[in-house]
């Protein structure tokens, strides 16, 4: 037996297996969608519709799963971990809320007519577990004197998911059925916007880093550019694809697909990039944040 790692090398492993992880999980989606393409013989048209498919499991498991690691991930700033937990949230109403549901191309259909009952009830389950999971960190936050203020931004992305998350549960209260009928692609849709955004201040904060502690910075910054651009630009057109074609179109698998691929990336990169540390604090410049008062907003 190897001794115990010290409380450092616990913490690097950690965010190493978390980074690594999301990468994971999508990579495993992915395969689900390609085992149900070798065993149906043919495409669906979006990867949403394979909820409605043998794959349904995996596609519901590996977004909660994926959720879970972007809730626990802390990010290097507040406005990061805030803009990571509100994709995690939005990563299970996204898992748990099906699409509108398409006519399946080929295949077996899994889910019968009891989606939206198990959309409700899986909805409200996140809400309970979010409300007891807040009210016990505030509580012991208080009991220990260990919170912390939030930076200007971070405050100001904190209202926006609370205002997110109160507009999604008064609706799913008073409007269960639009609820069910919409949260899917707005979830969706705001979840990948707050990883652009979260992507996009990472070019920015590696731009601040250290040079002897990050040698290759600018070829990160470059490519976390066009990993943002990619995203936007995916998101975007899957948008406006899902408003003007007819019904579903292979066109929307395609476009979704590019843009989980491009997620993945970002958590590839980023595993590979900060192997040696857990968050970016440590690899910025000496009076870095000083200097800059945007970072001192983060």
């Amino acid at each position: 037996m190897t001794p115990m790692a010290d409380s450092g090398d616990a913490a690097l492993n950690t965010y190493r297996y978390l980074r690594g992880g999301m990468a994971a999980l999508l990579l495993m989606l992915g395969a689900a969608v390609v085992a149900e393409r070798l065993r149906s013989g043919c495409w669906q048209t979006s990867i949403s519709a394979y909820y409605f498919t043998p794959a349904q499991g995996v596609f519901v498991g590996s977004l909660c799963a994926l959720g879970a690691l972007l809730i626990v991930y802390r990010g290097s700033s507040d406005t990061e971990d805030v803009l990571l937990n509100l994709a995690g949230t939005l990563a299970f109403i996204v898992a748990f809320v099906p699409t509108s549901r398409p006519v399946l191309a080929c295949g077996d259909t899994v889910a019968p007519g009891a989606a939206g009952p198990a959309a409700t009830v899986g909805t409200w389950a996140v809400v309970a577990a979010l409300l007891a999971a807040r009210l016990a960190s505030w509580w012991l936050y208080r009991r220990t004197g260990t919170g912390q203020r939030r930076s200007t931004l971070g405050t100001l992305v904190t209202w926006v998911q609370r205002a997110v998350f109160t507009v999604g549960v008064v609706t799913l209260a008073v409007a269960p059925e639009w609820f069910v009928g919409h949260a899917h692609g707005i979830a969706a849709v705001v979840l990948f916007a707050a990883i652009i955004a979260t992507v996009v201040q990472t070019a920015f904060v590696v731009g601040n880093q250290d040079d002897d502690r990050c040698p290759h910075r600018c070829r990160y910054r470059a490519v976390y550019r066009t990993i943002a651009a990619t995203m936007a630009a995916t998101l975007l057109a899957a948008v406006v694809l899902h408003f003007t074609v007819d019904g579903f179109n292979h066109a929307v698998l395609v476009v979704e697909a590019a843009l989980i691929a491009a997620f993945g990336v970002y958590w590839v990169v980023q595993t590979v990039e900060l192997w040696g540390t857990t968050t970016r604090e440590a690899l910025l410049a000496a009076g870095a944040a000083e200097r800059s008062r945007t970072l001192r907003a983060l």
